[in-house]
């Protein structure tokens, strides 16, 4: 089921919030009789109305009290096993994006490394790369010293020096 965006409905007048409230009670209370039927669990829904006293409840009063005494008579680490706050979801929805970001950025060091070795196997003297490129990730590569034994890698693979 696709999910719908919500209307903000603070700017609406009271009939009209009342109204979208009672078409939204509705169908959640379909959506709990389908729920309790397909699956073949008791479901009981309470909801507090702004401005009233007494709570609305689904399917009974007696039945939404059975529901959360046997509920709330569970130990708290039963009950919070398998209870997910909107604190947690968030969390593991901000723990999974940065581990996505931590690969792409290793799979990006690791193509700039490579890059930078193809340009060094295709003649690209280390004088010539950027600080940048050479910085890397602590990988070691440091410029040759600029002393009179500079070396030099030739296409056929030889080295020779250059004095």
């Amino acid at each position: 089921m696709a999910t719908k965006r919500l209307r903000d409905t603070r700017n609406y007048s009271e009939n009209v919030r009342n109204s979208i409230l009672d078409r939204r009670e509705t169908s959640l209370f379909k959506k709990a009789e389908e729920l309790s039927i397909l699956c073949d669990v008791e479901v009981a829904i309470i909801i507090f109305r702004p401005g009233k006293i007494q709570p609305i409840t689904w399917k009974s009063t007696s039945l939404a009290q059975d529901v959360l005494t046997r509920y709330l008579s569970f130990i708290e680490f039963k009950r919070l096993e398998k209870l997910v706050t909107h604190e947690d979801y968030l969390q593991k929805k901000v723990d999974k994006k940065e581990e996505q970001i931590s690969k792409l950025e290793k799979m990006n060091e690791a193509k700039e490394m490579e890059i930078l070795f193809n340009q060094l196997v295709e003649g690209k003297s280390i004088d010539e790369l950027d600080a940048r490129e050479m910085k890397g990730d602590g990988s070691g590569i440091e410029p040759a010293p600029k002393e009179g034994n500079d070396v030099n890698v030739e296409d056929d693979g030889h080295s020779k020096d250059l004095d």
